[in-house]
């Protein structure tokens, strides 16, 4: 079996990979560099969707729900991604799960309010120096809970 993390914001949407064994399969980043999130949104989940049919072998992803953030319209575009990404998913059939950030933090990191170095120094240590940027690591950790939990 295959499990698909899922972190998402509002400037891309950065996936990871793990098996049965927790090895970590592949690091993927579905991103824009158009300026505003009207015109990025589409490029960055029409290009998830079309690789997410070329992924082989995922049969369960989990997708880290949108958090509040003190700027509203930022926390409405990453809540608009979260649900286009659940949508691509359900139409591949992928079992999927939204979880908090608290809740998977602390089930893997052993914290709910782990910082960002907290989560990278994990990663690192269970999966090596293979994360170039940190939403990479919080994807492993999500597909990472989302297979410990079964």
């Amino acid at each position: 079996m295959r499990y698909l993390g899922l972190d998402c914001s509002s400037l891309a949407i950065h996936g990871a990979i793990i098996d049965e064994n927790e090895e970590l399969i592949s690091l993927h980043k579905w991103a824009s560099k158009l300026k505003t999130f009207d015109s990025r949104f589409p490029e960055m989940t029409k290009e998830f969707s079309k690789e997410l049919s070329k992924i082989n072998q995922v049969e369960f992803a989990s997708i880290e729900a949108a958090i509040f953030i003190q700027n509203p319209k930022t926390t409405i575009a990453i809540a608009n991604v979260v649900g286009a990404v659940w949508a691509f998913l359900l139409e591949q059939s992928i079992n999927t799960s939204i979880i908090d950030n608290r809740s998977w933090k602390k089930i893997i990191i052993g914290k709910g309010n782990s910082s960002k170095d907290d989560i990278k120094k994990f990663a690192e240590e269970k999966w090596g120096d293979k994360f170039p940027e940190q939403d990479y690591a919080d994807a492993a950790c999500i597909a990472l809970w989302n297979k410990r939990r079964f």
